[in-house]
């Protein structure tokens, strides 16, 4: 039997150094020597017949490495048990050594669960904005479907305001020269928007189709960024294509011309659009304020998490992503998924550790509750319940939804009022 000494290096790591006694380890050293005999292969003896002290002074070496494993890893079994770790991931050896008496000393260090001092998770402080959403804003988004269906045709005559062309351009040195690599082909600019370059769009106004016209861009000697300041940029722009967008008139023929048999007045198109602006920033709202819930609960309840557990939540995240979608790739999804890997395995332990404290539980009933609101079929509800895969995951939602709303009912919340004009 082996004896142990358990120091604690932090909340989820522990370094065992284990004594097993002298008699046990030869005991292993003989059975190594046995089954490394029946494999060796000795001048003068058929194979596995070589005599056991012959085996055993020829192959000391590889007989006591093999050995040693073995005995490090009796170590660690008997230990663990003894003392009721339960360990994750791969236990590190630190030293194998022996005292004077022969016994094998092994120090190795083990992960395990994160243990969780719950110091603060209710009248945490929180802000929930509060978005008012107005008439500008509905009527921007409208105006925005408006363009999106206007009719785009071609002009003969020179470019105007409103008007978007295409355009290829050519960057020129201080002596007029193209520069080599600056070259642009292709560019779409709608002109008086703003999003390429007032100055620019104002200086193409009145270009025709086919013309190149020499523009300039001065940044001004405050520009932010101090390589440009002060600078002048030339270009050559060869007009390609001039196009006129019709924007179609906001009525009740066009509401209903968009396809939605429940929309057919403006009035009604404009209270959709309302409903869908509200639900959006309602989701933007809440997945805001369970962010900075989570984050809170972090930093009022700090612990340590095993590596381990994160690579796991990693690799499982990352697996599930390329199921789900083929065609990502590996070091796209890790690249997803990384940045936040530690805080979601550190908020499932502390929202288990929570629940367990609260005694927060989804039962079987819940589940079927929740499933007889969205399959009205009894036969088909039967199915899922009896997939207990299928229930374990609608366990797992339901009980996230049931620890967030326990949390934030029990946390003090300031409204923030934000108006979307």
């Amino acid at each position: 039997m082996v004896k142990t000494e358990v120091k604690k290096i932090s909340s989820s790591k522990q370094e065992l150094k284990v004594t097993l006694p002298k008699d046990e380890l030869d005991a292993i050293r003989e059975e190594e020597a046995k089954k490394f005999r029946k494999e060796a292969q000795i001048p003068g003896f058929r194979k596995g017949k070589a005599p056991l002290t012959m085996v055993k002074r020829r192959f000391a070496g590889i007989i006591e490495s093999y050995a040693l494993e073995r005995a490090v890893e009796k170590s660690l079994f008997e230990a663990t048990q003894q003392e009721k770790i339960d360990f994750i991931g791969t236990p590190e050896a630190k030293s194998v050594d022996f005292d004077e008496e022969g016994n094998l000393i092994s120090t190795i260090e083990v992960e395990t669960l994160p243990e969780i001092e719950l110091k603060k998770y209710k009248g945490i402080k929180l802000v929930r904005d509060k978005y008012v959403i107005t008439d500008k804003l509905v009527d921007e988004n409208i105006q925005q479907l408006l363009k999106e269906r206007a009719e785009v045709t071609a002009v003969d005559g020179p470019v105007e305001e409103g008007h978007r062309i295409t355009v290829d351009m050519q960057e020129l040195d201080e002596t007029g020269v193209p520069i080599v690599g600056r070259k642009y082909n292709d560019v779409t600019i709608k002109i008086g928007e703003g999003l390429f370059d007032k100055e620019i769009e104002k200086q193409l106004i009145g270009a025709k189709k086919g013309e190149t016209k020499r523009v300039e861009k001065v940044y001004p000697d405050d520009f932010p960024q101090k390589d440009y300041a002060g600078k002048k940029e030339v270009y050559e722009m060869t007009v390609k294509e001039i196009m006129e967008e019709k924007i179609p008139e906001l009525t009740d023929e066009f509401v209903q011309e968009l396809g939605d048999e429940s929309l057919k007045t403006v009035d009604d198109l404009k209270k959709r659009i309302r409903e869908n602006l509200e639900r959006q920033y309602e989701d933007e709202s809440k997945k805001r304020l369970e962010d900075d819930l989570i984050q809170t609960l972090l930093a009022e309840n700090p612990f340590e998490i095993p590596q381990t557990l994160i690579d796991n939540y990693l690799e499982h995240m990352v697996r599930s992503a390329m199921q789900r979608n083929p065609q990502i790739k590996e070091e796209d999804a890790r690249r997803a998924y990384e940045p936040n890997a530690e805080t979601m395995v550190k908020w499932f332990y502390l929202t288990k550790a929570i629940a367990e404290k609260e005694n927060i539980q989804v039962s079987d009933e819940e589940v079927e509750n929740f499933l007889k609101e969205f399959v009205k079929d009894e036969e088909q509800r039967k199915q899922m319940m009896a997939n207990t895969h299928q229930v374990q995951h609608m366990k797992d939602d339901l009980f996230y939804d049931k620890i967030v709303k326990f949390l934030l009912e029990n946390a003090e919340i300031e409204e923030n009022e934000i108006v979307l004009d």
